[in-house]
């Protein structure tokens, strides 16, 4: 970016503050930051990065369009994207698509959107999520040894049985 578009920013983030809130003071306290971190961001000292840009937005700052290379910061400005693991999921619990999407109460359609990025899940969804894969995947690492009955067949013999006793 030039040092010419960088003026232009900082000036539109301080003209915003005072339309917007009345002084920086204001506008650092509705960004949720110390003013004076602002300050050291508005007189260039500091580069401003992804997460200042989401809290400017957050509170309405939005660049203006005649600003020379706005689809610098409006690339930046976007939502964040993150990329959901849900095969990682069904992998560690060990449980099938299907089963996981009913367990969330949720589609297996939406949770395969959520794999392939069409759509993302709430806070919510992506707790329940991770909560179920974490608790799937520790009970079967933790689950009891299939019963005798149920074992499957080894090559080694086994005791014989004691005959039964006839009551009368």
């Amino acid at each position: 970016m030039s040092r010419d578009f960088d003026k232009n920013v900082l000036e539109s983030i301080r003209m915003f503050g005072m339309e917007h809130f009345g002084s920086m003071k204001n506008l650092a306290e509705a960004m949720g930051v110390k003013p004076q971190n602002l300050s050291a961001y508005l007189k260039g000292e500091r580069k401003i990065g992804p997460k200042y840009w989401l809290r400017l937005k957050e509170i309405g700052f939005v660049m203006q369009e005649n600003t020379n290379n706005t689809n610098c910061v409006s690339s930046v400005i976007e939502e964040p994207s993150f990329f959901i693991d849900i095969n990682g999921a069904i992998e560690l619990s060990n449980t099938p698509a299907p089963r996981l999407a009913q367990l969330m109460g949720v589609s297996p359609a939406t949770l395969d959107t959520w794999r392939t990025g069409a759509s993302t899940p709430t806070l919510e969804q992506l707790v329940n999520l991770f909560n179920l894969t974490v608790a799937l995947g520790l009970s079967a690492r933790h689950a009891p040894p299939k019963p005798l009955d149920t074992a499957e067949p080894t090559d080694e013999p086994t005791a014989p049985m004691p005959p039964a006793q006839a009551t009368a």
